[in-house]
């Protein structure tokens, strides 16, 4: 499918793009809905949001001002020009805290909070989305969460807002400003001639708003436009940046969790706590919590709601702010539930709400085509009606044979109902259609509210005639006209102009199949069994936008929406989709500069609760290219960096020499992209394998090449050697060729423990180079003869690993290279750390440490991070006398293999190591550096002055003497 030509758009002093790569990635949000628009603009002022906003006026296209893009509803896409407020306007000014204020530009959220931590106060709202969205965002559909008892909704926090108009006045309006006095007296007088309608179609006692415009606010504070504002989507004026109130950190907190065998249980029991007055009631049920099983980010939090050895079906999370030990013990007196669990500690406190911030991609991440999808997953009742509201939910869903998830705001009335249904699907497409309208007839006996804190978007628009009467539908239709006579802003939202359905414009839709111009090769096992199954776990949530330091990376460094992991699956549905410029999606431009930018650090795997796998997703796809057309130069190359080693090292000085040479290296990077900027690893004098076997007698025979299952023995043994056997340690390329240091420190370290160290005779490189490289012929060649020959061993004894990469190969990508039995060796294989802090943990006595007092920084390796919780690395250090050990808070060092070596991926690089350079920097003079990854201490080394540690060296250089 070819793309539309650009429109005719004015020059205007602002950057906006037409390109089809950003169409595509602005094509979704985090709703179910996908509307490609005709071009995106990145405003970094308010002069430069009118002229986006003129221009497009101008050029006869609609404008939908977007934040993250992290609305359930629809709200951020559209067909005409998308304003996006969220990549450039990040600037917090203006802090008052005797005034207790603060000024914000509309694309801040967490950060405002990060700001205001160390001066002890917060911005109350506090929404599951927090890691993502935006402050614009929350005051458009004023956003709540879940303490709504103690800091109300978004709109209660508002002081003033900037805002630009349709026809280009940028202005500020709030309670404190006289401007728009004309558009303030209009709507004053609309809003109080239909005060009785509003009074009877909105009446008081809902801490959650009603769909559509803040009516009901603005009758109560009708000289504040900021009301209307608040809650309007984006269809009235765009919102540059607020001016907020602030309030102070709570000073205690609490939380109990109450364990239920039904729904109804917990909801009739939620009614019984509300005269506690707790700061939140949150539910989760077993739909949601059983997503979390065999999840790394969850273990901890699994274990501490011992959701396996106690199942239930659904959990009440009650929290106190005052009084909380109080309260808790009156809680823990109501035996309520099956059980109950109390958590004081702030750290196990985290780990709750960390589960329950995750629930919309823990959803959107469950296997198989039927997901828990939104459209009624915003309606608010009354707290003491939400029994009578879930019953005469069952009495939907159940004729349908529908399983649905009830999540959310217990305490304010407000209910997350996802009901699981297939998309693709036209029957279940009919019964989502079915059940939304029952549901919205059911919310009418309520009186509760259809849009409470997620907006009316293209999901709810056609129900606002029912929800709110054709009375106040004229209006809010009235208001529209007042602010944007002509139609500009988010068109056919709130106020329906036919164009948007519940069930049009479908990111998938009725017999939606993407189909692939290539036979997948990857297993995908840990979850769909499938590349498109894994594609398609992508729900647009935003989560890979979040300002931590992990994932993902590449958007962290720029701020590009295809840099994501959302951007990359996006960009690769497009591609599939034909949706891209040319008719060849493995050969899509648009698909190129989504993938070659991607690290493979792996991040996602597990930082997205729909466990994404853009490394496998990546790694199919270059390799159908290539099984295609043909392996480059450069991906042979790189695919056998083994081979070099073993070639550098006949002669490793003229090597060492050459990779030193400018005139080679410029032709290096002519011919194979290799950055001449970049330092090579040197080849080491005296290979590993070969100082091994020095040590003493050689079983069977030392040449390298050989494939026979043979062991190569130590030969120079530590006191009380063999007390426990043999270890085999895994010499990786790196460690064999280039740092034969890091080696010695192992068997060091694991001959003071006891063991026999072994090497594997005849074993190839465990194909972690081939693969990053999409190569996955090779990596497959590789791992064949690796398991061939370790299956093959004499005994099954322990493979320790010192490059986590290499112990991922193993683990993990064996199996989805769909290799014969891997899991039976994986069972074997541990990083070589984990294996002695576990050792260490079990004896505490087994090794003897010299005291130093010294400061030593972890660099965790993404690859570790992605299959083991890297807070054991911190234990195993200050297990040595005088030290003290800080994990750094970093994610890839932006080396990542070959991806740092290129010169066309060089400044992007060393911008993703930034965090870490300066975390570096910041560590004292005297402070040891380690770090496990190859990739990353050559990072280190070449950004900073420090030169890092491997742990095995840090440890041997600990050994006390024996």
């Amino acid at each position: 499918m070819t793309t539309s030509a650009r429109p005719v758009f004015p020059e205007v002093d602002c950057e906006i793009v037409f390109d089809n790569r950003t169409r595509q990635l602005y094509a979704t949000d985090a709703s179910i809905y996908q509307i490609v628009p005709a071009g995106v603009a990145f405003p970094r002022s308010a002069e430069q949001a009118k002229a986006a906003i003129l221009g497009a006026a101008g050029a006869g296209l609609s404008v939908t001002p977007r934040g993250a893009g992290s609305g359930l509803a629809g709200g951020a896409i559209g067909d005409g020009l998308i304003v996006d407020f969220s990549r450039h306007n990040r600037q917090i000014t203006g802090l008052d805290l005797e005034q207790r204020r603060v000024r914000v530009g509309a694309g801040v959220l967490d950060q405002l909070n990060t700001f205001l931590r160390p001066h002890g106060y917060c911005f109350g709202p506090d929404v599951a989305t927090s890691s993502r969205a935006t402050l614009g965002g929350m005051i458009a559909n004023n956003s709540s969460g879940a303490r709504v008892p103690v800091y109300g909704t978004t709109a209660d926090h508002v002081k003033a807002l900037e805002i630009v108009l349709a026809d280009g006045r940028v202005e500020t309006i709030g309670p404190e400003h006289l401007s728009l006095g004309k558009e303030q007296a209009e709507v004053a007088a609309l809003v109080e001639a239909h005060a009785t309608a509003i009074t009877e179609r909105m009446p008081p006692g809902m801490q959650k708003r009603w769909s559509g415009y803040a009516l009901e606010r603005f009758l109560h504070a009708p000289k504040n436009l900021a009301e209307i504002l608040g809650a309007s989507e984006g269809t009235l004026a765009a919102i540059f940046s607020a001016e907020l109130n602030i309030v102070p950190l709570p000073r205690e907190k609490g939380l109990g969790l109450i364990f239920f065998a039904s729904v109804a249980e917990a909801m009739q029991a939620t009614v019984e706590l509300l005269d506690l007055q707790p700061a939140a009631i949150e539910h989760i049920d077993r739909i949601l919590f059983d997503q979390t099983k065999g999840q790394l980010e969850f273990e901890a939090a699994r274990r501490l709601l011992e959701l396996d050895a106690k199942p239930c079906e659904s959990i009440l999370l009650v929290e106190f702010q005052e009084n909380a030990e109080e309260k808790l013990a009156s809680l823990g007196k109501r035996r309520l539930g099956l059980r109950t669990t109390i958590c004081r500690n702030v750290t196990e406190m985290a780990l709750v709400w960390s589960m329950r911030k995750a629930g919309l991609t823990l959803l959107t991440g469950r296997a198989g085509p039927a997901k828990p999808v939104t459209g009624i997953e915003d309606v608010a009742v009354l707290p003491e009606h939400l029994p009578a509201y879930v019953a005469g939910l069952e009495s939907i869903m159940r004729p349908l044979g529908l399983d649905a998830c009830y999540y959310g705001h217990a305490a304010t009335g407000l209910l997350h109902v996802r009901p699981v249904i297939d998309l693709h699907s036209a029957a279940d497409i009919a019964k989502f259609r079915q059940v939304t309208n029952e549901v919205s007839a059911l919310v009418r006996q309520f009186k509760g509210s259809f849009a409470a804190e997620h907006g009316v978007g293209i999901a709810r628009t056609e129900y606002m005639p029912e929800q709110v009467g054709e009375e106040l539908l004229g209006v809010m239709r009235e208001i529209k006209r007042v602010f944007d006579p002509r139609d500009l802003f988010n068109p056919g939202k709130i106020i329906s102009d036919g164009r948007f359905r519940l069930d049009r414009d479908l990111r998938w839709g009725a017999g939606y199949e993407i189909e692939l111009p290539f036979t997948p090769v990857l297993a995908f096992a840990a979850k769909d069994h499938s590349f498109v199954g894994n594609l398609e776990q992508c729900n647009g949530c935003g989560g890979c936008r979040k300002d931590a330091p992990t994932m993902c990376p590449t958007f962290l460094a720029t701020g590009e929406e295809y840099m994501s992991t959302r951007g990359r699956a996006n960009a690769i549905r497009a591609a599939l989709d034909l949706r891209v410029s040319g008719e060849d999606p493995l050969r899509a431009q648009e698909l190129e500069d989504a993938l070659s930018n991607c690290l493979s650090c792996k991040a996602c795997t597990t930082e997205c609760p729909s466990n994404v796998n853009l490394a496998l997703l990546k790694a199919e796809l270059i390799h159908a290219r290539y099984a295609r057309d043909g392996l480059p130069l450069r991906v042979r190359i790189m695919s056998d960096v083994d081979s070099l080693g073993r070639l550098g090292c006949l002669l490793p000085s003229v090597a060492n020499a050459a990779l030193d040479f400018g005139p080679l290296r410029y032709l290096m990077e002519k011919t194979l992209g290799i950055s001449a900027r970049r330092t090579l690893p040197q080849y080491a004098h005296e290979r590993f394998d070969r100082w091994f076997v020095r040590r003493g007698a050689v079983a069977g025979g030392g040449d390298p090449g050989r494939s026979t299952p043979k062991l190569q023995p130590a030969g120079v043994t530590a006191p009380g050697y063999n007390l426990r056997g043999r270890v085999m340690l895994w010499d990786d390329t790196f460690v064999r060729y280039h740092e034969p240091h890091i080696g010695i420190a192992a068997v060091r370290v694991l001959e003071a423990l006891g063991f026999e160290v072994v090497l594997p005779e005849g074993r190839k490189c465990c194909g972690r180079p081939a693969f990053s490289q999409g190569n996955l012929k090779e990596a497959a060649r590789l791992g064949r003869h690796n398991l061939a020959l370790l299956r093959d061993a004499a005994e099954p004894i322990p493979i320790l690993f010192l490059e986590p990469s290499c112990y991922s190969m193993f683990v993990e990508d064996y199996r989805e290279l769909q290799l014969p039995d891997p899991q039976p060796i994986a069972a074997r294989c541990f990083l070589f750390e984990k294996f002695v802090d576990d050792l260490l943990e079990r004896e505490p006595d087994a090794l003897s440490f010299v005291r130093r007092e010294a400061q030593v920084a972890i660099h965790a390796h993404c690859h570790a991070k992605s299959l083991l919780h890297p807070g054991f690395m911190v234990r195993l250090v200050e297990r040595l006398p005088g030290r003290k050990a800080t994990l750094l808070d970093t994610g890839c060092c932006g080396m990542a293999g070959a991806f740092g070596m290129l010169e066309s991926k060089y400044d992007l690089s060393l911008k993703v190591a930034e965090p870490l350079v300066r975390q570096v920097e910041n560590q004292p003079n005297d402070a040891v550096v380690v770090a496990s990854g190859t990739s990353c201490r050559h990072q280190i080394d070449d950004l900073t002055p420090r030169h890092p540690q491997h742990m095995a060296e840090l440890l041997a250089d600990a050994l006390a003497a024996r």
